[in-house]
């Protein structure tokens, strides 16, 4: 989301700082969990991976929407239909998988 943001300041700035603010604000997020420590590390990384998943489709709309998707890509362009399926893919596919690592330990030992 970074380089696109940067890309896109080029083309259209409101566009392109919108975009940037996107890939910031989940990382400002994870940086003030790690540093709070109010929550578990499973729970905060969870957090963080659904806000990037939902803020990256966020950012794959605005662009897309603001018509600068296609001129911001180099190489064959990809639609961003795919784009959404593969971020889709990606973020649930990493929450999947931490919830089967280490979220079920959780909900084991809880009974106890």
């Amino acid at each position: 989301m970074l380089v696109a943001g940067v890309l896109t300041i080029f083309r259209d700035v409101p566009t392109g700082l919108l975009v940037v603010a996107l890939f910031a604000v989940p990382n400002i997020v994870g940086w003030m969990l790690w540093k709070t420590r109010r929550f578990s590390c499973y729970a905060s990384t969870q957090i963080v991976i659904a806000m990037a998943g939902v803020f990256g489709l966020l950012s794959i709309y605005l662009l897309t929407a603001a018509g600068v998707w296609y001129e911001i890509q180099s190489g064959p362009p990809a639609s961003p239909f795919e784009t959404y399926g593969i971020i889709v893919l990606v973020f649930g596919g990493l929450m999947v998988m931490f919830y089967l690592r280490f979220g079920r330990r959780g909900a084991e030992t809880s009974i106890d």
